[in-house]
């Protein structure tokens, strides 16, 4: 089974590594999984100019080239439609604020190439896949996004039985699906419930309403993360407390497996969410209120 994880700074802080512990946690998943891996990393208040950041895969005999190109607002829309109807490229990431890097084979390969361990940032998630059901590529990594609204990522452990279905009706909607990854799913359909109406707790409900299967999930915007579990509880999902120390500030972490946390040394409050309940961790949150 795949391995999930999650860092969330306390207070909004940004000035820490918090790659290095997502390398960490993912270190000590890897057992689960050694097909791919990814990381979402967010930064609030990095992009300081007037961008968004679009990374695609590109495809030419069976190779994946990665691109990444710098639009400004007033080019958005025309650069999302050309790119869109290129059958040989899959939009990886769409953000102003994140940073997704994903690929095949084991997280030491992703930090060789991308040197995670060094990013800073308020908020990220990271993911081992095993494929189950779907290639092995690296469009198929995690985590997965969406063009439907920036910096939104998700990173899930599961099987969404009822994928097709979903994917159906999301598409009837006019949304583009670049894989055919059941994951993928989660991203587009919690992007959709926050264009109508902003409220990740209920976009969340939504989803584990609609959807079927075992599965959990962890989802990214701009400053929030979700731990999600399904109706029945049939994958697992804790979460943890770091209150910090002088070499680093205090976080909340997420993961499959409880090794996850004690690699992080987030061994306070450690918790399992009810099934069906959504975790919803903000940037600015205190510990007091985890627990309301």
């Amino acid at each position: 089974m795949c391995g999930i994880c999650a860092i969330i700074m306390e207070n909004n802080n940004k000035n820490f590594p918090i790659g290095c512990l997502l390398f960490k946690m993912m270190e000590s998943q890897q057992i689960r999984a050694q097909d791919s891996t990814g990381v979402a990393i967010f930064n609030n208040g990095s992009n300081k100019e007037e961008f968004y950041k679009i990374d695609y895969f590109r495809k030419n005999n069976g190779k994946y080239h990665q691109v990444t190109e710098k639009v400004p607002q007033e080019r958005l829309d025309k650069t999302l439609y050309e790119l869109t109807q290129d059958p040989d490229i899959v939009i990886a990431s769409f953000a102003k604020e994140m940073n997704l890097l994903k690929d095949i084979g084991l997280v030491r390969d992703l930090d060789a190439k991308y040197k995670i361990k060094s990013i800073q940032g308020t908020h990220g998630i990271g993911h081992l896949r095993i494929a189950t059901s779907s290639r092995v590529t690296p469009d198929h990594a995690h985590p997965f996004s969406t063009i439907v609204m920036p910096d939104i990522a998700v990173v899930h452990n599961g099987e969404i039985t009822n994928y097709s279905k979903l994917r159906s009706s999301l598409e009837l909607q006019g949304y583009r699906l670049f894989t055919r990854c059941d994951s993928e799913v989660i991203a587009v359909f919690i992007a959709d419930q926050l264009l109508r109406h902003g409220d990740l707790e209920k976009a969340n409900n939504e989803f584990i309403k609609k959807a079927d299967g075992p599965f959990t999930y962890i989802v990214a915007t701009p400053d929030s993360l979700a731990l999600v579990r399904d109706r029945f509880g049939a994958r697992k999902g804790i979460f943890g407390y770091n209150p910090g120390n002088r070499n680093c500030p205090s976080f909340w972490a997420m993961a499959t497996d409880l090794s996850a946390l004690d690699s992080v040394g987030a061994t306070s409050h450690v918790e399992t969410p009810p099934p069906g309940k959504p975790k919803i961790f903000k940037n600015k949150i205190m510990i007091e209120s985890i627990h309301n």
